[in-house]
């Protein structure tokens, strides 16, 4: 009877990898770079043991090996899972990345590679195994130390990152076409459709598990997850989508159903199966020949890999706020490239845009990289004391200011976490509409101004100044004007501020990049040299106070159109009768006292040292009130100080005064706004001495109209200060002092007896 060569070649495969891998327990190494040797042995390239016939039939079954990983990698996928790895992931994830890709690409450009050829070798070269690592970690017993967690929540997002790469590498692919246009279009679209599977995929797939659950025994489970994953595999290819995307999208949305554990426990076994088969397949690409060929390429990149992601990825766990020795040891456990690495040279070979000499070379620098893993891993703490030693004593101590051994429980903090996500949904935002107008303006207005202007030679430039023009109030609003929350976490610890510089880097970089891609409409230089370029105009724009005022405008233009019928609403259920009423009441009152003498310093000097974000508005020196003292008033020994601001606010200035010998916090309680100043008449203060808070109504014939709130002249001229800014139904608090004013905005003004009787006295306020 013929036995099929398919099950001949299964039953040689599984005896050999059996046979190899428990040889690499026995010396504790990775298995998969057992199945990597087994693959090799049994290929034509080593005539010493039997070879494998079907080679066709056997790349087959590692092409469902990938599925089948990218399956089991969806399933542990899950939101919840990326909120527990902390902001620290992100920044490491995000510059070991970003770094390695840009490093690649060059590396490949130097040896005269092809253009797909150095993409894909950046992309490879960009993340780090996770199954190394955490095999690593495991034999010397660190799964548990701090550096390996912060590293293994790294790894998650760079796993996820990766994702969004094949995505891109796709498009790329596909196209064969780099420009800006032509990418952003194709990934926008693919997005678009991205978003609506995996929407009815959520949508319907838990519903459908709900009605069936009675019925699903392990068998039919199994069954049905493996053929979802299929099914999802077959619908990726239709859209354009790679299979490897589509099995990863069918096991994050079964990892999103209570059926999540059951199904990743009963597919682990299949996953293991298809997966060392791939992994086999990827060692039989190994050609002796190939590798003594480009031997100098593998040396040069496998030093580039080790160099570069140590590199990176120290200096990314140091931007994240950790500590220089969790940064060693972190970084130093990442000095590898693994399985995601096979798989996008896997899809590059799919798509048929890589050369057929970079799979092995990639195998071949994997292989040495993993071998080197558990030698940097256990003389990084003998590196990190070589470094502690070496160190001068400047940087040392600029690193032990900036950063913390507990960086990981502070990402935990609540702060934080409402931080980041208002980080994301700003550049999320910004970024859509960049990308919006980059590709409107590509699409319709270059074509519409190309036909009717008849400047053949400028049309170019008109729709790149115009697209620029555009953009400007989005790459400001992505920055964000000055914030609370971050002055917060900036004075809470000095191991927030690397973090916090870092995420307000990659939002100048995000915006650059879309800069740099309208100027190449207009000038044929390199995107990068036109990044550099553009960061200066970028910063500029950051700063302009015009700007920041137009842009706080459309914000606010947004907002109350947005929030309409919300705000109406709001204002209904508090029974509001008549014309004016309180703003929202999150403004406060907090009291510190002078405890000894500061050298004749003003409130300007003051405020300036402390970097105080709420307002003085009131100084009690003895039986002396001096309401909202002007920037030139002098602190003295002794003074009280009463500062208004929001909680958030209030609280950073405390954070701030800690370790403050001359001011302290006293034991009074933070009072409501409103309640301080009704509080006055209870406690018998003279009117002459009480705060007023007074509201301006502003017609087409105020002063103030059209002009910023720090420049409309009511300090100067009237003693008084804009507490508040209501804007139709829309309340501003504190508003920013870049902000103008327009007609119809009502004003709340806060100041003494003094500031009402000038309000009057200008007509600007009437009388009662």
């Amino acid at each position: 009877m013929h036995l099929d060569y398919l099950i001949s070649d299964l039953a040689l495969i599984l005896i050999v990898a059996a046979i190899v891998t428990l040889l690499f327990k026995k010396i504790n190494q990775p298995v998969v770079l057992g199945y990597i040797v087994a693959g090799f042995l049994i290929s034509p390239n080593f005539v010493y043991l039997p070879t494998v016939v079907a080679e066709t039939d056997i790349h087959t079954w590692a092409d469902i090996g990938v599925v089948f990983l990218m399956f089991g990698l969806g399933l542990e996928f899950s939101f919840k899972k990326i909120s527990t790895v902390g902001g620290s992931a992100f920044v490491i994830a995000m510059t070991v990345m970003t770094a390695m890709i840009i490093i690649g690409t060059g590396v490949g450009n130097m040896m005269g590679w092809s253009r797909m050829d150095c993409i894909f070798l950046g992309g490879m070269l960009s993340m780090s195994s996770t199954m190394i690592i955490l095999k690593a970690n495991e034999e010397y017993d660190l799964k548990k130390k701090n550096f390996a967690q912060i590293v293994l929540g790294a790894l998650v997002i760079e796993d996820i990152a990766g994702i969004f790469m094949m995505i891109i590498l796709t498009t790329i692919s596909v196209s064969r076409n780099v420009s800006g246009f032509a990418m952003f279009t194709e990934i926008g679209l693919m997005l678009v459709y991205l978003i609506v599977w995996l929407v009815l995929g959520i949508y319907l797939v838990p519903s459908i598990l709900k009605r069936i659950s009675g019925m699903l025994n392990d068998e039919m489970m199994v069954i049905c997850a493996v053929a979802f994953c299929l099914g999802m595999v077959v619908i990726a290819n239709l859209i354009g989508f790679s299979s490897a995307l589509g099995a990863f999208m069918a096991g994050s949305i079964l990892a999103g159903t209570i059926q999540a554990t059951r199904v990743e426990i009963l597919i682990k076994p299949v996953k293991d199966l298809f997966g060392a088969i791939f992994f086999v397949s990827v060692g039989m690409m190994i050609v002796p020949g190939l590798l003594i060929e480009y031997i100098w390429p593998i040396l040069i990149i496998t030093v580039v890999t080790i160099i570069g992601q140590m590199t990176f990825a120290t200096i990314g766990i140091l931007l994240s706020g950790q500590s220089l020795h969790t940064a060693v040891r972190g970084g130093f456990s990442m000095v590898q490239i693994g399985e995601f690495s096979f798989i996008v040279a896997t899809l590059g070979m799919s798509l048929g845009v890589i050369s057929d000499f970079l799979y092995p070379i990639i195998v071949c620098v994997s292989v040495i990289t993993s071998f080197t893993t558990p030698i940097f891993i256990k003389k990084s703490e003998d590196i990190y004391q070589f470094i502690d030693d070496k160190i001068p004593d400047g940087l040392w101590s600029f690193i032990r200011k900036n950063t913390t051994e507990n960086r990981s429980s502070r990402d935990k903090d609540e702060d934080w976490m409402i931080y980041i996500r208002k980080v994301l949904l700003r550049t999320g935002l910004c970024t859509l509409a960049m990308f919006i107008i980059y590709w409107a303006g590509i699409r319709y207005l270059e074509p519409a101004i190309a036909a009717k202007a008849d400047l053949s030679m400028t049309d170019n430039v008109i729709t790149a100044v115009l697209m620029m023009v555009a953009m400007i109030p989005f790459v400001n609003f992505m920055h964000g004007t000055n914030n609370a929350l971050f002055t917060k976490l900036w004075l809470k610890h000095r191991s927030n501020r690397l973090p916090l510089l870092t995420l307000k880097t990659i939002r100048i970089l995000i915006a650059a990049g879309f800069l740099a891609l309208v100027m190449r409409e207009i000038f044929e230089i390199p995107i990068v040299v036109l990044m550099m370029i553009v960061v200066i105009p970028i910063i500029i724009i950051i700063r302009s106070d015009y700007i920041n005022g137009m842009t706080i405008n459309l914000e606010m233009r947004f907002m109350e159109n947005f929030s309409e019928r919300t705000l109406a609403r709001e204002k209904r259920e508090r029974g509001i009768t008549g014309h004016y009423r309180w703003l929202d009441e999150s403004l406060y009152v907090a009291e510190f006292q002078v405890t000894d003498t500061v050298e004749h310093k003003t409130i300007a000097d003051f405020n300036k040292s402390r970097a105080f974000t709420v307002t003085i508005i009131k100084i009690i020196r003895g039986k002396k009130y001096i309401n909202m003292p002007g920037p030139d008033e002098i602190v003295k020994e002794g003074d009280i100080l009463h500062m208004m601001g929001t909680q958030t606010e209030i609280d950073s200035c405390t954070l701030l005064l800690e370790n403050d010998d001359c001011i302290e916090y006293t034991d009074m309680e933070d009072i409501m706004l409103k309640n301080y100043i009704y509080g006055q008449t209870f406690y018998d203060i003279k009117l002459d001495q009480q705060l007023l808070c007074c509201p301006i109504s502003v017609d087409k014939e105020s002063e103030f109209i059209r002009k910023s709130v720090k420049n409309c002249g009511l300090y100067e001229k009237y003693k008084g200060t804009v507490i508040g800014v209501e804007r139709g139904d829309l309340a501003i608090i504190n508003p920013d002092g870049d902000m103008v004013i327009q007609q119809g905005d009502l004003l709340w003004v806060l100041g003494g007896k003094r500031m009402a009787d000038l309000l009057i006295k200008g007509d600007v306020l009437e009388e009662e």
